[in-house]
């Protein structure tokens, strides 16, 4: 009897691990085959992909129990949410540098970078604490969350909007270095959300300055790895892409594992710099990477956007939707028009700049982490972070989507080129 008893124990389990498995593979099935449909849907409905990505994530995260990617994965859910961003945010940097900046303009992206993530954190902060009635610290963490802003949907908005080049490159530099800014600030509040007292100003600022430091040598660690694979790869086409992969994955993973989200820092310093090192092997390669950063921002909104149930979104959806109101309509403009005051900006273009920030997969990212961690701590108000995340960046990028070229055309800041065809942009315009 003991003998039948362990041996249907052993069947169990294997029944069990069965069904496991193939609820894991019909989920990844879901996800993958899902963010492939909406980015080919895309181009057709002349609309970035992320209007479309956010819904279908949403509705598919309600039908199909199994697109739940954190289950899916469990604890590695979140490295691989931090890596997957980390190639995001290099492929961003390669972008950059075809996107050179005037001196009087980096003047305008520093204080856009530096002040205005301040000035959106502090704002932010306070809407959610009214708004939503979240507890003071969550209220401070949700607001550093929605101070990124990202080359994921930055990018796809102005190829759409085509404001002027000045304009554009300004935007798209300011969405890139902002998404490192923002992250390290919300890791450091998250940090204090976790401790049973608050840790004191200076403590914070070393924190940021340590993660700075860290994803600083990270990055230089990770250059020196692609130039030496580069030589060693040689005119190799395949072995130099999966140099870049290798390198930029494993700095993200390491730095990251020394310090939370400094592998964001390294990320984009080895994106910028990478091309100055050999402009010509990266460009053989970058066809590839393209594809791969495409891939990855699908994936990760359709399985972000799924954690998010219709239950969760009970009371979140009006209170988000008037912070939303907030940032895109009083706290953007005023201080963009303020920061770039002094500056050799037409009024025009400095209206257009206050008119274009929308939050996008790094706040996404950062909130479905934070949000897991706290609840599962059993923070008060934590599970209201992520359905509140969502709607902010479901608001901003449908407003900015539907406004972008109104507001281009009425300021007269659109570029007067014919308008180029989306099937001819490069991946990072229709994501």
């Amino acid at each position: 009897m003991i003998v039948v008893a362990g041996s249907n124990q052993q069947a169990l389990r294997r029944y069990r691990s069965c069904v496991e498995a193939e609820q894991i593979l019909v989920g990844i099935a879901i996800i993958v085959g899902l963010a492939v449909v909406c980015q080919l849907l895309a181009p057709t409905l002349r609309t970035p992909a992320l209007v479309i990505l956010l819904p279908v994530g949403f509705v598919a995260g309600i039908l199909f129990p199994s697109a739940n990617a954190a289950e899916i994965l469990g604890d590695a859910f979140s490295p691989m949410v931090n890596v997957a961003v980390g190639l995001i945010l290099f492929h961003g940097g390669l972008e950059l540098v075809e996107e050179r900046v005037d001196r009087p303009d980096k003047k305008v992206i520093r204080r856009l970078v530096m002040f205005g993530a301040l000035i959106t954190w502090g704002c932010a902060g306070l809407a959610a604490y009214a708004f939503l009635g979240l507890p003071s610290q969550l209220a401070v963490l949700l607001g550093a969350i929605v101070i990124v802003s990202g080359p994921t949907v930055v990018a796809p908005l102005l190829a759409f909007a085509r404001p002027q080049m000045r304009i554009r490159k300004i935007l798209a530099w300011e969405g890139t270095l902002i998404d490192p800014v923002g992250a390290l600030i919300a890791v450091i509040v998250f940090q204090g959300v976790q401790l049973t007292s608050e840790p004191s100003f200076g403590d914070a600022i070393i924190s940021f300055l340590t993660s700075v430091t860290i994803g600083v040598a990270g990055g230089l660690v990770g250059l020196a790895c692609i130039w030496v694979g580069m030589l060693l790869a040689g005119p190799s086409k395949v072995l130099g892409t999966q140099v870049l992969l290798g390198a930029v994955i494993a700095t993200t993973a390491f730095t990251d594992a020394i310090s939370d989200d400094s592998g964001l820092v390294a990320a984009v310093i080895m994106g910028m710099i990478a091309p100055l090192m050999d402009r010509e092997k990266l460009a053989a390669v970058k066809p590839f990477f393209d594809t791969v950063v495409s891939f990855s921002i699908g994936v990760l909104f359709i399985s972000i956007s799924a954690l998010v149930s219709p239950d969760s979104l009970h009371g979140i959806v009006l209170p988000g939707l008037g912070i939303v109101a907030l940032l895109v309509l009083i706290v953007r403009p005023l201080s963009a028009f303020i920061l770039t005051f002094g500056t050799t900006l037409t009024n025009r273009e400095r209206l257009y700049i206050g008119w274009m920030a929308p939050r996008g997969i790094v706040a996404a990212a950062t909130a479905a982490s934070f949000s897991a961690t706290l609840i599962t701590a059993n923070v008060a108000g934590a599970e209201k972070l992520l359905p509140a995340t969502f709607v902010i960046i479901a608001g901003t990028v449908l407003f900015y989507s539907a406004t972008a070229v109104p507001m281009a055309k009425l300021l007269k800041v659109r570029d007067d080129e014919e308008e180029e065809d989306l099937a001819d942009l490069p991946p990072s315009s229709v994501e």
